[in-house]
């Protein structure tokens, strides 16, 4: 499924990208949820992490768009966050803050079905990276978007995933070369965690967006640090 935001204060643009969903749904038997905001103050209120797409209007009436979007990528760095406005004059600052796209009002169908072709690419483009574990009796395909994190358990290592915990017997430098250039960094002896699931970092622990903790070392705290900015868009 692809889950789509719509954030304008415009009751006709939510109406027209529904239309617009509906079409797409009918034409390529795509499943899609659309989640309608008329206030950025309902948007962030409400704010799903599975969200794949959101169209945000700038200005909206009462928070800026851009400043929505500022706080959209302080705990999501995946969302596609596409700008429709009247004007030209936001551009610069659209992409400042983590925008995929700037379209001028009104949008296209077919402007809207290259956003949704961006985001099959996307997922396409992340989904394929995974890796086979051997559990006991059981073979596991095993996606590195779907680690929270990694930890040490006993001699051996535990994965835990959106769904389930898998016993490993891989060691945690197996998997910190395994997992190097993603978004899996060893932020202590005995873990790694998964920045797509980062919530927050409290002197010595790292809190995912589920609540769990994890401790950090003194010793990789700094690189931990750097990493989360580098995955966030922040400078160093």
């Amino acid at each position: 499924m692809i889950v789509i935001g719509i954030c304008d204060g415009e009751q006709t643009v939510r109406s027209l990208l529904a239309s617009y969903v509906e079409r797409y749904k009918q034409e390529t038997n795509t499943e899609i949820q659309l989640l309608s905001y008329s206030t950025g103050e309902k948007l962030l209120k409400n704010y799903m992490l599975d969200l794949d797409l959101i169209f945000l209007e700038i200005p909206l009436r009462k928070m800026n768009g851009l400043k929505i979007a500022e706080y959209l990528r302080r705990y999501d760095a995946q969302v596609r966050i596409v700008f429709l406005t009247t004007v030209l004059t936001y551009v610069l600052e659209a992409y400042d803050v983590g925008a995929s796209n700037y379209i001028l009002k009104p949008l296209s169908y077919a402007k809207f079905c290259k956003e949704l072709a961006r985001v099959h690419r996307e997922r396409e483009r992340v989904d394929e990276r995974s890796f086979l574990e051997q559990s006991k009796n059981t073979l596991h395909k095993v996606y590195f978007h779907e680690i929270r994190y990694i930890e040490t358990n006993g001699k051996n290592t535990l994965i835990h995933t959106e769904k389930e915990r898998i016993a490993s017997t891989r060691q945690m430098k197996q998997f910190e070369a395994l997992l190097s250039d993603s978004t899996l960094v060893r932020c202590h002896a005995g873990y790694i965690v998964n920045l797509r699931y980062f919530h927050k970092m409290e002197e010595s622990m790292i809190t995912l967006t589920d609540g769990t903790q994890i401790p950090v070392s003194r010793n990789r705290r700094k690189a931990a640090l750097a990493c989360i900015q580098r995955f966030y868009g922040e400078e160093t």
